[in-house]
């Protein structure tokens, strides 16, 4: 039986510094700084940020409002974090549960939950978006409904195969041998031997969240526009790329820095369960 690893490689470990630098700053930032991301300053807009020329007062500069971009960058991290980690834990009870069932039971049910994952991987998340909007309208059930509704294809896929793959593992003929109901071996059985699968599956899935999310908040779909929100931001700079690109930039880095953490985050975490998978 091969060794396990005792701790995060390299990747892994700058995964999680990035990852917690960005929880820290939207959980202690509006504490550290104080300045509303509400505020407006018309006198002070488009000033920019303290490596192009600006100043301390606005370290990553101001938006065509006067607001503080950093500010309002630590502000949508707390939206775009939280709807990350809640949307994939929606889509991770709705995903594990179908691919254990379907995996575990085989026949028609499987059958069933195979076609309802090729159904799902035909419909763009973008069009989800659409329909719950129109019908629900703007805000963060919205989104959340989106992303659990859409996001839970990639962990039924690869909990179905494990399941496939354990179903006729000794230990679960034994268990059916002396009795045990098929909902207790689903959950004392079949689904502790899955966890490594997913939870690598789970930290990568909040980088995808968070890109959709930010999609979604470019499409004006989901968050109402009063929300500060990152791809808000992304959307509300692209007319101001050519004077202050700024504007768009911070937010867009902060995106793409969470989704690098996440991902670095997850393979680490796959390395340090799987240590074959190196």
């Amino acid at each position: 039986m091969p060794k396990r690893a005792g701790r995060l490689p390299l990747s892994g470990m700058v995964g999680l510094v990035i990852v917690g630098v960005l929880a820290i700053g939207a959980l202690l930032g509006p504490l550290l700084l104080d300045v509303d991301p509400a505020r407006q300053d018309l006198r002070g807009r488009l000033a920019p940020p303290i490596w192009a020329g600006g100043t301390g007062a606005h370290p990553f500069g101001t938006d065509g409002l006067g607001h503080d971009v950093l500010a309002r960058v630590i502000a949508g991290a707390r939206i775009s974090l939280l709807i990350g980690v809640v949307a994939t834990l929606a889509a991770g009870v709705i995903g594990v549960t179908l691919g254990l069932i379907a995996g575990a039971t085989g026949g028609l049910v499987d059958r069933i939950a195979t076609w309802i994952v090729d159904v799902q991987m035909a419909v763009p998340f973008v069009v989800v978006g659409i329909a719950l909007t129109a019908a629900l309208g703007n805000g963060v059930r919205t989104v959340l409904l989106t992303l659990a509704l859409t996001g839970w294809v990639g962990y039924a896929r690869i909990v179905r195969l494990q399941a496939i793959a354990l179903r006729r593992a000794p230990f679960v003929e034994a268990a059916r041998a002396v009795g045990v109901s098929p909902a207790r071996l689903l959950g004392r059985h079949l689904l502790p031997n899955l966890t490594a699968p997913i939870t690598v599956v789970a930290s990568q899935q909040v980088a995808a969240m968070i890109l959709y999310e930010a999609a979604l908040s470019y499409l004006g779909l989901g968050m109402p526009s009063s929300t500060i929100t990152w791809g808000g931001m992304v959307a509300n700079g692209q007319e101001l790329l050519m004077a202050a690109p700024w504007v768009s930039a911070v937010p867009g880095a902060a995106i793409a820095l969470a989704v690098l953490g996440f991902n670095l985050l997850g393979d680490g975490v796959r390395d340090l369960l799987d240590p074959e998978a190196r």
